[in-house]
């Protein structure tokens, strides 16, 4: 591994079983993480950290909260849902940006998004002609 700290002191089981995950795979691909990856997994790592504390609030306080004559539902349902699709798409953007670094990619900061949007605008501007926007009428 880098240089940076990556071991997982600091984070609970969850956190600590992403952040091995990710070491483990680094390690099988003869790679080391660099310190932008590192920071995407310790964000990872506290994610996962935010769903166990989560879980078992929900476990322990039920779905529905408040009195029998005002029940709502449990703010952690919506809080975890959050959560999760946070984790899922920090764990895609380690596990990309590792496939990346395997395959002889880009150098620096390699970010979630790519492209100029010079494809999104040569699409639009081909459904508008099919569509007939932008003509002037005879």
């Amino acid at each position: 591994m880098s240089d940076t700290d990556t071991h997982t002191s600091g984070f609970g089981a969850a956190g600590g079983a992403i952040i091995d995950q990710f070491e483990a795979k680094a390690r099988e691909r003869n790679m080391e993480l660099d310190d932008d990856d590192v920071t995407v997994l310790h964000l990872a790592a506290a994610t996962a950290d935010n769903i166990a504390d989560l879980d078992e609030s929900i476990e322990a306080n039920g779905v529905v909260v408040g009195t029998d004559a005002n029940p709502k539902t449990n703010p952690a349902l919506t809080e975890v849902r959050q959560q999760r699709l946070t984790l899922a798409r920090l764990m895609a953007d380690v596990d990309r940006r590792l496939g990346i670094a395997a395959q002889g990619g880009s150098s620096g900061i390699r970010g979630t998004y790519s492209g100029d949007g010079s494809q999104n605008g040569t699409r639009d501007r081909q459904r508008a002609a099919r569509r007939g926007r932008g003509k002037v009428a005879n």
